[in-house]
């Protein structure tokens, strides 16, 4: 007479199930970060919510306050330190701005002071569209909104209040916006629209 020994058929199905349960389990965590990815504000801002059309990138934003950083091709050796994105270039008249936001880096050790920006920039040339309008801001608090006549070269001097370059902050992050910008080629995206070509920046203490 044999003896037959093995797992009951209740607990193999409990198994079973539990085995799905678990797979059906996985598959929703993946859905669910595929919908909710824990990714950067600014890789989300770029690639999922599609809301800026300038991706950060890891510049130094090395500068000597006072400094006047030209963006033309003689200066981009320097100027590569303050490049964050939306910038191409330079081409012989300057570095073109690309998409609909642009953005400067600015390590200063002077936080919590009054600090003077001043831009030098032309507005492209394209007919139909005489002028760009650019808001600037400095750490995230508008500046000012200047428009820029196409093919006029323009000085833009701003004042950056203490409230923008707070003591715990070791960075200005300058944020250049073009409501603007205009595709130069029917072909052209979202983010190769273009509006300015900067001459150079520079970044000041304000003495009192």
């Amino acid at each position: 007479m044999s003896e037959t020994t093995g797992v009951p058929k209740r607990s193999v199905s409990a198994l079973a199930y539990g085995i799905v349960a678990l797979a059906i389990a996985f598959q929703l965590s993946v859905v669910w970060l595929m919908l909710h990815p824990q990714v950067p504000a600014d890789y989300r801002a770029y690639y999922i919510d599609q809301s800026t059309t300038c991706l950060n990138q890891p510049v130094s934003g090395e500068y000597v306050l006072g400094t006047k950083v030209s963006f033309l091709p003689s200066g981009l050796e320097q100027a590569r330190s303050q490049r964050v994105c939306g910038w191409e270039g330079p081409a012989g008249d300057g570095t073109h701005a690309v998409g609909k936001t642009s953005r400067l880096r600015f390590a200063v050790s002077e936080a919590g002071s009054s600090l003077a920006l001043e831009l030098q920039l032309v507005a492209v040339e394209r007919e139909g569209h005489p002028s760009q309008r650019i808001a600037v801001e400095a750490n995230g608090i508008l500046l000012a909104t200047v428009t820029a006549l196409a093919g006029v070269p323009l000085v833009v001097r701003l004042d950056v209040p203490p409230a923008a370059t707070p003591d715990n902050v070791g960075t200005v992050e300058i944020a250049l916006h073009f409501a603007d910008a205009i595709r130069m080629s029917s072909s052209d995206s979202d983010t190769r629209l273009r509006s300015i070509k900067l001459l150079s920046a520079k970044l000041s203490q304000v003495r009192t």
